[in-house]
């Protein structure tokens, strides 16, 4: 009875698996300018009668800067601490073993996190809601916010990785997790155009603000949320100041620096270096394959590259550096069209090494890395990368990119990044990209403030691009007046300058007795460069998560409360990340109507169609036969014929676009029927080919009684290809196609069969 109360309290489905405590997550983020803050709310539920001890392994951005995390137990609310590590441990491990709860968070790798609750009571619910904060980077004309929200695995050796066992993050396939999102955009972006590659979204507009949500109330925890803001303006550059606990200030300064393009671009000298691992099966290999084609489009004869493909092991186009001459781009767009996702692991450092190695002109070499970064060990590869003298330019693609490896590894070598999730397009991905290339790269790269900081952060920065994001932090014992000027100069030594006046006001946030999150952001930045000691000592007196601290909660129960059990170990699995691996495509197609159709690729006859109304689907045959039964409920014949309907609407030129298996599966059309379908046609004496079986069951459905549910456009169509082919070769098929629509039970089709047949 108390799980039923608690359902309805909640007001939302929970994790149907009573193993799994994570119940439910909801996410609330608000952007002022560049700066972002969210809030994540975990809720844990012992379904169990003993107490539990739940371990979640999750990620957050890369760019998160946690500045608190707050604990709910029933009516109890308290207050994380930031502990030394070492301390925390035991305190944590102290408090179980006396019967009391305690809650852990800790950061294993950037952008990945262990949260641990232990001593959840029998049937007792908790509520953790992390808050954490991020500065937004403009390219272009585009900010971006990502919220990832599953960990695809991984490859490399778990404990060079230093992940103890109940970390490792686990896969379930059967398991869904899910999450609900408020996005409140305020200041100066409040009327900026809002789009998501990743989710369906809904909009509403204030004069003051704009709100967020998912479309459909709540999503599954399959792939990364994406939202870009898009707006053009002039004026990108600002300041901010806050009060320091020192009784000092601490400024940000963040500058969107635009540079004119040269009238001449020397030779480059590019390599390209494509991930052909397991993991880029799907989606992500389909991505590679477009960055490919658009990459080499990119290359002038002038230009020199040269193609790596990997996974366990490497393959080069040639031996060197080669022009991209007509001849040379021919033999790489004939590798372009046999490249798949079959080189086995993702064995990036051995990739590297022989990237950096091949020779090539007395030019800088730059390297274009596509991959969807899903490794272990990364600081090995970011330390050849940073020591090879090359420029990394990384395209992170698939649904659940290891944002953290891809944008650190071209950081620290002064390159950039840009993530390309399945719905995006890539072309303008990679122009950005050789807009940077091309671009002379910038030697030194400075900030001259009005008043001498006691501190700046970074201490060197490195190369900055056009219409990309330059953030910087600088500590002074005084207020500082006047403006900050930003001094740019490039190879071929030309300069360039902008400004921006210190006009704002003191940040609210900030009450002067406790440090503010620019302050906390800025002191986050610099860890890395600190020795352990004084990067502990730092982290604690600024309350900041890092390698060396953790977030702690202790919650002492009453001798009543106490069970006298150790609690037992629950681990929350990570969904599958959609598209990984060949589980699935995500690329959908969006019509006038807003209404999103998924299209996808019929890999082998082990697949199947697996969908949630208005959202991004996941293509997987491994079901149980409950949501096997739920799909079909889903997909009655109209829902699919309008599909087919609106699919056509957006591929119409003159002629049928709905010619294969893969754009009937792409419709909702439940496997069963497909199977019969085919099972017809693989018993005529010669099989016709597929698009003429397709072709054969859309004219039996359009002389049907649904008829009318198609648009006219597609009637128009499917009659016109009825004519381009012999009629003897798709009578038959129509005849035994309408025989079967008069067969096919409920259970094969969804309910309404009978109403609209």
């Amino acid at each position: 009875m108390y799980m039923t109360e608690h359902e309805s309290r909640i007001g939302l489905r929970t994790n149907t698996n009573t193993n799994i405590p994570l119940q439910f997550v909801n996410v609330k983020t608000t952007f002022s300018n560049l700066f972002c803050k969210t809030a994540i709310t975990q809720t844990y539920l012992n379904s169990e009668p003993k107490p539990i001890e739940a371990v979640y392994t999750f990620p957050l951005s890369s760019r998160a800067v946690l500045l608190g995390l707050e604990v709910t137990i029933d009516e109890r609310k308290l207050e994380g601490l930031i502990v030394e590590k070492k301390s925390a441990e035991e305190q944590y491990e102290e408090a179980i073993s006396e019967g009391n709860s305690a809650i852990r968070l800790e950061q294993l790798q950037p952008g990945m996190y262990t949260m641990n609750v232990g001593n959840i009571l029998a049937y007792e619910e908790v509520s953790i809601s992390i808050i954490y904060a991020e500065l937004c980077t403009w390219q272009g004309d585009s900010l971006r916010y990502i919220l990832p929200t599953t960990i695809a695995p991984r490859y490399g050796n778990l404990e060079k990785a230093g992940l103890e066992a109940h970390q490792v993050p686990e896969h379930d396939i059967m398991s869904e997790n899910r999450f609900q999102l408020e996005i409140t955009i305020e200041g100066t972006l409040a009327q900026a155009e809002l789009k998501s590659p990743s989710h369906n979204i809904s909009i509403s507009k204030s004069d003051k603000e704009t709100i967020v949500l998912l479309a459909c109330g709540e999503a599954c925890m399959d792939r990364d949320f994406i939202l870009n803001i898009c707006q053009s303006q002039e004026r990108k550059n600002s300041i901010l100041i806050e009060h320091d606990s020192d009784g000092g200030y601490v400024a940000l300064a963040s500058f969107s620096p635009r540079l004119p393009a040269p009238e001449q671009v020397s030779p480059k000298s590019i390599k390209i270096v494509v991930d052909c691992s397991g993991s880029m099966n799907g989606d992500s290999i389909t991505q590679a394959r477009q960055a490919l084609s658009d990459i080499l489009k990119q290359l002038r004869p002038e230009d020199f590259f040269n193609l790596i493909t990997f996974g366990n092991t490497s393959k080069t186009l040639f031996k060197q550096q080669v022009q991209a001459n007509k001849a040379n781009l021919t033999v790489a767009r004939r590798i372009l069209r046999s490249i798949e996702a079959d080189m086995g692991g993702t064995d990036i450092q051995q990739a590297l090494e022989t990237t950096i190695q091949i020779t090539g002109p007395s030019i800088p070499q730059d390297i274009l890395l596509i991959t969807d970064g899903e490794i272990w060990e990364s600081d090995e590869i970011i330390n050849t990368a940073r020591k090879s003298g090359h420029r990394f330019f990384t395209v992170g693609v698939g649904s659940s990119v290891s944002e953290s490896f891809v944008q650190q590894l071209a950081d620290e070598t002064s390159g950039a990044c840009e993530l390309v999730p399945p719905r995006e397009q890539m072309a303008s991905k990679i122009v950005r990209h050789f807009e940077r290339i091309f671009l002379p790269q910038t030697q030194e790269v400075k900030i001259n403030w009005p008043t001498a900081p006691k501190k700046i952060i970074p201490k060197n920065i490195r190369s900055i691009y056009d219409g990309d994001t330059l953030h910087a932090f600088a500590f002074f014992d005084e207020m500082p007046k006047g403006s900050v000027t930003l001094e740019m100069t490039l190879a071929n030594g030309q300069t360039f300058s902008q400004s921006a006046a210190i006009n704002s006001p003191i940040n609210p946030v900030s009450d002067g007795l406790t440090p503010g999150p620019i302050a906390r952001m800025a002191i986050s930045r610099s860890l890395a460069e600190m020795k352990e000691n004084e990067a502990t000592r730092l982290a604690v007196q600024y309350q900041l998560m890092s390698p060396y601290t953790n977030f702690l909660v202790v919650a002492e129960r009453t001798n009543e409360e106490k069970d006298g059990e150790l609690p037992l170990l629950r681990k929350v699995p990570q969904m599958l990340a959609a598209g990984w691996s060949g589980a699935g495509s995500v690329v959908l197609e969006s019509t006038p109507e807003h209404y999103e159709i998924p299209c996808f690729s019929r890999r082998s006859r082990q697949s199947e169609l697996e969908s949630e109304p208005d959202e991004v689907v996941l293509f997987s045959r491994r079901q149980t036969p409950e949501q096997a039964h739920k799909l079909r409920q889903q997909t009655t014949p109209a829902g699919f014929i309008q599909n087919c309907s609106q699919l056509h609407t957006k591929r119409f030129r003159q002629n049928l676009e709905i010619k294969t298996f893969d754009d009937l599966l792409g419709c909702n059309l439940p496997d069963r029927v497909l199977d019969a379908i085919e099972e017809i046609s693989n018993e005529l004496d010669s099989c016709p080919s597929e698009n003429v079986i397709v072709l054969a069951f859309l004219l039996a459905l359009s002389q049907s009684a649904a008829s009318r549910i198609f648009s006219r456009k597609t009637l128009k169509a499917i009659r016109k290809a009825e004519k381009s082919l012999p009629a003897d070769k798709t009578k038959r098929l129509v005849e035994l196609f309408s025989d079967l629509l008069t067969e096919i039970s409920e259970d094969d089709w969804g309910s309404g069969f009978a109403e609209e047949f």
